[in-house]
């Protein structure tokens, strides 16, 4: 029998759901699968061949360009991190946290600020369209800002991490009108999968594009972002790329050190303070982790 080719879209206790061209088949992963110890996860593109009763195994599994920890999804095309202008207010370390884990990854990374209806957004849009993400400033409620978003969205696996409070589920509606008008509104649907953060599930949302929800990346510690040395954090904010290496001194920590040429990039204001902040504050966690971990 032929064999196809698909997404994983949920995993729950061995069973597999696999979208082929639009439909779900049900799938046990195949022996070879099994031999080889493969632990199969949400986004991974996979070969299945049917069974006589409809049901599907999964013959093998493509090489994964990336993968995301706990709860484990692969393949990621972008990380929608999705934070508010106000109500609640921003808190800029949580959303480096979730950058750190992307750029690890090698995921990219969006930047959506919801809610500008009800005060600019220009400052913390720019914070991050320095670093050179992709941002977005919408208004679930009116619509502001949505088409844009989901333009860029259409043949993406993407990923969608927020705060509670910063109206990912009505902005997640309004992103996809035709999904709530079949399904009720998506994000109760989503919101069925809550229940852990072992687990990822995404939906198709349009031809080639799905969505997930993960609220398991929200409470993010930092044990959690794929950094183990402190040493290379700073590889993981872009923005100080071009600075390294003109440091006064050798094995600069550049933290607060006296001809630290990232420090003068932010006295510059050629790199956000917060940025920076917040990568002090995580060299500090990472640090303590080691000497107590």
């Amino acid at each position: 029998m032929e064999s196809e080719l698909g997404v994983i879209i949920k995993e729950k206790k061995g069973l597999y759901t696999v979208s082929v061209d639009g439909e779900e088949l049900f799938c046990k992963a195949g022996s070879r699968i099994r031999k080889d110890g493969i632990r199969l996860m949400a986004g991974d593109r996979v070969e299945v061949e049917r069974n006589a009763d409809g049901s599907g195994f999964i013959r093998g599994a493509a090489p994964r360009k990336n993968a995301l920890p706990r709860p484990p999804v692969a393949n990621i095309d972008t990380l929608v991190i999705v934070s508010a202008v106000a109500s609640p207010a921003p808190y800029p370390y949580n959303i480096d946290k979730l950058t750190v884990m992307a750029e690890k990854a090698g995921v990219s990374v969006a930047v959506v600020i919801n809610k500008c209806d009800l005060k600019s957004a220009d400052e913390l849009l720019g914070i991050y369209r320095t670093v050179g993400y992709d941002c977005f400033p919408v208004c679930a409620a009116t619509g502001a800002g949505v088409e844009a978003l989901r333009d860029y969205l259409k043949g993406k696996i993407a990923v969608f991490a927020g705060a509670s409070g910063v109206g990912k589920s009505s902005l997640l509606n309004a992103l996809y009108p035709a999904m709530q008008a079949e399904t009720g509104e998506l994000s109760k649907k989503i919101a069925r999968g809550r229940n852990t953060t072992r687990h990822t599930e995404f939906f198709p949302v349009d031809k080639d594009t799905y969505i997930a929800d993960t609220p398991g990346f929200t409470m993010l510690d930092e044990d959690k972002l794929g950094v183990e040395e402190y040493e290379e954090l700073y590889l993981c904010f872009p923005e100080f790329d071009k600075y390294i290496g003109d440091c006064m001194f050798r094995g600069c920590t550049h933290l607060k050190e006296d001809g630290c040429a990232i420090i003068g990039a932010v006295k510059n204001g050629d790199v956000s303070s917060s940025r920076h902040e917040s990568f002090v504050k995580l060299y500090g966690e990472l640090k303590n982790r080691k000497r107590y971990g």
